[in-house]
């Protein structure tokens, strides 16, 4: 039989760094090492101590009883050649060496799952941490933060149509806004009308109270009461700030966290950008239903007959059918049959009321909305 040989290494305390490289032979009897500048050490396999580990898992020690001498090697067919050179002497400690390190190999896996998904849960929940702080943090700002985006919104949107300054269409519409205005949830927020001479149904409100209403609206409407509750609605979503909501959501990670710790810059930076005229309806379902809620609450509030709000989506139900293409108010909202089976159960919880018309020539008012300004220079 031929004696293996591998490259490995030696401790021991009279080397002069303690350690040393070797030549390794698994001779007849022992595990031998001869070191570079000649000193032997011998290890007789009945003696011999074996464990298993190193950086690369893979690394056998040969230890005498006493300890003083360590023989290893870490070459990938070490395990076997011993295993065969001890004619199977060491192959139960071999063996319980290597489950050991399977066991610990495992535990070692499992542990950085563990801290991997520690980690992502940590991100993930600092994430989603932020973002709720940034919605919370919007509603902590003052009303004059949602009027400087909202002025600066109107200011650079192109509203569809020249503004209506007839007092007789303008007054109608601030006398709606005047009697739900006390009831606003946010006290502080004073708003604004803008009439817009044009045929699409449609009214939003800005953040901050700045409204714009359509002569389309205003035609299409059967009553003032169906006006008001749109308006109702449109100023719900003001008040509840689902304009800086939608803002903040649109923020990058690190502009929302900005906005915890009180920094608005990046709120202000990007409100009049996103409040383009396009997108100024794209609300999500449950901020929808909210402003329906909300504005039921302040219809009834304010005296004014909420079922308005009901009779106003069947009339576009009827008309038009359901998500009418052509109708930008209705066109990014919630289905009609929906919302007005809601309004009505909202309505049928309210206490009884009477409710008082708004006091408006309604024929009046919209005659004059519908009717189109004179060429320039024809007096």
């Amino acid at each position: 039989m031929i004696d293996e040989q591998y490259s490995g290494g030696v401790f021991n305390e009279q080397l002069p760094s303690g350690r040393a490289g070797a030549e390794i032979t698994l001779a007849t009897a022992a595990i031998e090492a001869i070191t570079p500048t000649g000193e032997r050490f011998a290890i007789p396999y009945r003696d011999c101590q074996i464990e298993m580990g190193g950086f690369n898992n893979r690394m056998v020690f040969c230890r005498n009883p006493d300890r003083t001498v360590t023989i290893f090697c870490d070459h990938k067919k070490f395990s076997k050649s011993l295993s065969t050179a001890a004619c199977g002497v060491l192959d139960n400690q071999l063996g319980a060496s290597k489950q050991q390190m399977k066991r610990q190999s495992r535990r070692g896996m499992l542990f950085g799952t563990a801290c991997l998904v520690g980690i992502l849960v940590l991100l993930v929940g600092g994430y989603f941490a932020i973002r709720f702080g940034a919605s919370a943090a919007i509603h902590a700002l003052p009303v004059s933060v949602d009027r400087q985006i909202g002025d600066a919104a109107y200011a650079s949107m192109d509203t569809g149509g020249p503004e209506i300054n007839d007092p007789v269409v303008v007054s109608a519409i601030e006398t709606m806004v005047e009697r739900l205005e006390p009831h606003a949830a946010v006290e502080a927020m004073e708003f604004e009308v803008h009439v817009i001479d044009s045929p699409m149904m449609n009214a939003f409100c800005l953040p901050g109270g700045v409204i714009v209403v359509y002569t389309g609206l205003i035609k299409q409407a059967e009553d003032p009461e169906q006006v008001a509750a749109v308006l109702a609605h449109e100023m719900s979503h003001a008040t509840l700030r689902h304009g800086l909501e939608r803002i903040s959501q649109s923020l990058g990670f690190w502009a929302a966290a900005t906005l915890v710790i009180g920094d608005v810059s990046g709120l202000m930076a990007a409100g009049a950008e996103l409040f383009h005229y396009a997108a100024v309806n794209s609300y999500s379902r449950g901020q929808e239903d909210a402003a329906d809620a909300e504005g039921v609450r302040m219809l009834h509030a304010a005296g004014i007959d909420p079922s308005g709000m009901a009779r106003f989506f069947e009339i576009l139900e009827e008309e038009h059918g359901d998500i009418p293409d052509a109708l930008a108010w209705i066109s990014t909202h919630p289905q009609h049959a929906d919302r007005i089976e809601s309004v009505n159960a909202i309505v049928e919880t309210l206490p009884n009321k009477e409710y008082t018309p708004i006091d408006v020539d309604w024929e009046q008012v919209q005659a004059r909305a519908t009717k189109r300004p004179n060429p320039q220079g024809d007096g």
